[in-house]
Formats: C-alpha cells, sequence, structure tokens
C-alpha cells in the first residue's frame, strides 16, 4: 500500500504530518496544506449538573506554513462531506491547536473485525472523524486503528534497521486494568498507565511492550505466579497477555518488541543477586507461549553500537518477536535474550524538565557502545511520593500535560533521531500515525 499523495509533502512543510494510504474506496486523511488529527482526553471532565465525561473526543490542528488557515473545525460520525453533517464545530482562530469536545469516545470498539480477533489488512476508521475549512471541507481525518501497517508499507520500510525505525510504544503496557482478587477498576489515579488492553494497543498500531513483571510465591499454579505489576502492585496477570501477542503474531507480518523492563517483587534476594530459578521461569513461559516467533539474539544481533538487523532479515526468516531483558547478567546466561535496551528516563514530575532531558538524550542515542540496537525515550512524567501521598494530580493529568508536545516533539526535534516513544495513554498523542509517516520518509531516502 502506497503512502498516500500529500503525506511526504505534508512532512516536510509542516511543524506536524502523516498520512495513510487510502484504501480502495475511500481516503482515510486529506489535505492541500496542514493537518487535522484526532486524540482522546486522559483525564475525566468534571461537570456540575451531569456525570463527569470520560475519553473526551479532542480536535488537533496544525496549519503552519499555509497560507491561510480554515475558519473553523468540527467533529463527524462519519468521513466529512458538508458541514450539514457536524456533530459539534468550532471556530479556528489560530495556526495550531486543540479543542476538547463534549462528547466521549465510548466504548471504542475496534473495526475492520479486529475486535476479538484477527480482522482485515490495512487502517480502519472508527467513528470519530475530524475536518477544517470554510465553506467546504479542507482538511479531514479519522481516529484509525492500524493493525498491520508494517506490511502495509513493507515496500518502503522493510530495508530499515531495527534502530532506524521510529516505533510506537506504551510505558507500563499491562497497567491498563486490573485484574485481582481485590479489584477490577479501570480508572486508578496513579497505577493505570493505559486505556487498552495489549490486543487493542497492538491493533491500534502500538509495537514496543513496556512490562514489568513480578513474581508471587503463593500461588499454587506456576503460571499464575508472574504479573504485570506498576511498581509494587499487581494489575495483570502476565500469560494471557502473552498468548494475546501470540494470537496477533500468528495472524499478521508485523514485528513487536517485548521489553522486560524492571522485576519490582521476587526475582532478586535481599543482597540483589537474581534468583535464577524465577528468572528461568519467565524465560521459559515466553518461550512457550512466543517461541515459533522470537527472533534469538544469536542469530540476529550485530555489534555493538550498531543499529540492528534489517526487517527483512526479520521477516524472510519469519522471526517477528524480539525479547529485550533489562538484566544482563541474565542475557550473558542466555544468548537468545536481547541485551537491556537504554531507557531515556528523566525522573522528574516537571514536563519542562522532561523535554529538556529528552531533547538532549535522543540526539545523543544510541551511544556507540550500546549493546542493544534500539533505545526507548520514556516520553511521561513520574509522580513523586510526596504527589501520591497527598494525591496531587493522577497519571492522566500527566499524560495530558505532555502528550501533544510528544507529537510535536516527534517531527521536529526528534524527527531525525527517536526509536522507540514510550507514553501513557496513547490515545493521547498522535505517535502512532506520525512514526509510520517518519518511518515511511526514512526508508524512501534508501530507495
Amino acid at each position: 500500500m502506497a503512502v498516500s499523495w500529500y503525506a511526504l509533502a505534508v512532512l516536510a512543510t509542516t511543524a506536524l504530518g502523516a498520512s495513510i494510504a487510502p484504501t480502495k474506496d475511500q481516503f482515510l486523511e486529506g489535505s492541500m496544506c496542514g493537518r487535522v488529527w484526532i486524540t482522546i482526553h486522559s483525564p475525566a471532565i468534571q461537570r456540575t449538573l451531569a456525570p463527569n465525561l470520560l475519553d473526551a473526543i479532542e480536535l488537533n490542528w496544525d496549519f503552519n506554513g499555509c497560507s491561510t488557515i480554515p475558519k473553523q473545525i468540527g467533529l463527524f460520525s462519519n468521513r466529512p462531506l458538508s458541514w450539514n453533517n457536524a456533530l459539534e464545530t468550532y471556530p479556528l482562530n489560530s495556526v495550531e491547536g486543540y479543542i476538547i469536545t463534549n462528547t466521549s469516545l465510548g466504548e471504542g470498539a475496534l473495526p475492520g473485525g479486529w475486535l476479538t480477533g484477527p480482522g482485515r489488512k490495512g487502517p480502519h476508521c472508527l467513528w470519530p472523524w475530524v475536518a477544517a475549512g470554510d465553506l467546504q471541507i479542507l482538511a479531514y481525518n479519522c481516529l484509525k486503528i492500524q493493525p498491520t501497517w508494517m506490511e502495509d508499507n513493507g515496500d518502503k520500510i522493510n530495508r530499515l534497521r531495527i534502530g532506524e525505525l521510529a516505533i510506537a510504544g506504551t510505558h507500563n503496557a499491562g497497567a491498563w486494568k486490573f485484574n485481582t482478587e481485590v479489584s477490577t477498576a479501570s480508572r486508578d489515579s496513579f497505577v493505570l498507565c493505559q486505556d487498552r488492553s495489549i490486543w487493542a494497543q497492538l491493533v491500534h498500531g502500538i509495537r514496543y511492550f513496556d512490562f514489568r513483571v513480578a513474581y508471587y510465591e503463593f500461588y499454587q499454579n506456576e503460571d499464575d505466579r508472574y504479573w504485570l505489576n506498576h511498581n509494587l502492585i499487581r494489575v495483570r496477570p502476565l500469560v494471557p497477555l502473552l498468548k494475546e501477542i501470540r494470537t496477533f503474531l500468528d495472524n499478521t507480518r508485523e514485528v513487536v518488541f517485548l521489553d522486560a523492563h524492571h522485576f519490582p517483587i521476587g526475582f532478586y534476594d535481599t543482597d540483589g543477586r537474581p534468583i535464577r530459578q524465577v528468572h528461568e521461569g519467565l524465560i521459559e513461559l515466553v518461550q512457550r507461549e512466543l517461541g515459533p516467533h522470537m527472533a534469538n539474539a544469536v542469530n540476529f544481533a550485530t555489534e555493538p553500537g550498531s543499529r540492528g538487523p534489517t526487517l527483512k532479515t526479520l521477516l524472510d526468516a519469519d522471526k517477528r518477536l524480539l525479547f529485550s531483558y533489562v538484566d544482563n547478567t541474565i542475557v550473558r546466561e542466555n544468548n537468545f535474550l536481547w541485551p537491556n535496551l537504554p531507557h531515556l528516563w528523566a525522573n522528574t514530575n516537571c514536563p519542562t524538565e522532561l523535554f529538556q532531558y529528552l531533547d538532549q538524550a535522543i540526539t545523543v542515542s544510541p551511544q556507540p557502545t550500546a549493546l542493544s540496537p534500539l533505545y526507548s525515550a520514556m516520553a511521561q512524567t513520574t509522580p513523586t511520593v510526596l504527589d501520591i501521598l497527598f494525591l496531587r494530580g493522577s497519571l492522566r493529568a500527566n499524560a495530558d500535560d505532555v502528550n501533544r508536545n510528544v507529537t510535536s516533539r516527534l517531527v521536529t526535534r526528534w524527527r531525525q533521531y527517536a526509536n522507540i516513544v514510550s507514553s501513557d495513554f496513547f490515545l493521547g498523542n498522535d505517535v502512532i500515525d506520525v512514526s509510520i509517516a517518519l518511518n515511511i520518509e526514512r526508508g524512501s531516502s534508501r530507495l
């Protein structure tokens, strides 16, 4: 599938830009100049005379570099053809910006047959569309899923090495809804970092997963002892999530990057030595569930400081799951594991400090001696202990403070260098669509 006619021009001339190619019978995105797109507001909106508004739809625009600016922007339930069909309209008084609508995304059911299993290839629109223009529609877009974006654009990107890709990732990917004996909450101020399941994240286009794995010996069944945590808090059992990844890999030609980033409970003795039986148990689980798809590092790894194998190399071998492991002691004992990939973490609750750190760290990554060809920009702020104790803010509010700037940075300051960009509440930014367009741009320069 080829990129649409205006995509690369948009990337070249505006502050923001990404485009998806049309299906046979419709364009999913279009504009002669500039761009509009949809994101989802992560915090709940407090309302006095009505229930709180959850998952409010945001309308975003950027018309930098355009000779004129459209006069209005609107929300639609179908492909925008006329302003008569708009659900909400707003005046446009700035070159770039966003508006939070009064409409919720709702359940956000996955289109194209992807709700619970494999569906049709290509991008597909969820129900909300956005358009901007004057009397006529001049720019439009929809909230999309991108379940097969690597295959769809293979002719453009397969020559890229994995360290040259722009990859949308999720921080604390498994922390999306509690599944414990004491809680099934889907919203939490300081534990849950995502709104969508691992399956839904894959279908939307996420390809890197930051897993924090804990081990609880009190479960009788060995499989039940491995959980995904947020620090010390259990969130979801691991094995069902590995099965979701396996189903996705079985039914697509996508490459997925799984990162065992942190082991908060049960993996180390009090003196810091690894409990090898626990590590071996995790590795055996991953091999059992994902083994047929695993790209063993011993077969594909390249020299330190290099950018790794090409996508084509992985696809030709049909080995499309790379498993990185944060403990290089364990990696040295298991040469099929990929070494710890650097995580660019600012460790600050201040958005300004976050971006100052990432702006510098991304431009000098990867380091010449890095063992991994990959690196992840951790594009989220970190609450302090006092923030949590005194309930100052929330992870949702923190994500809202940074996600729009993450989108902007990816096609400006980070555009040439970014590899993995990991965020909280990823529907609050446009990293997936922008990453796809950047990969096409990077790949096209190789043709």
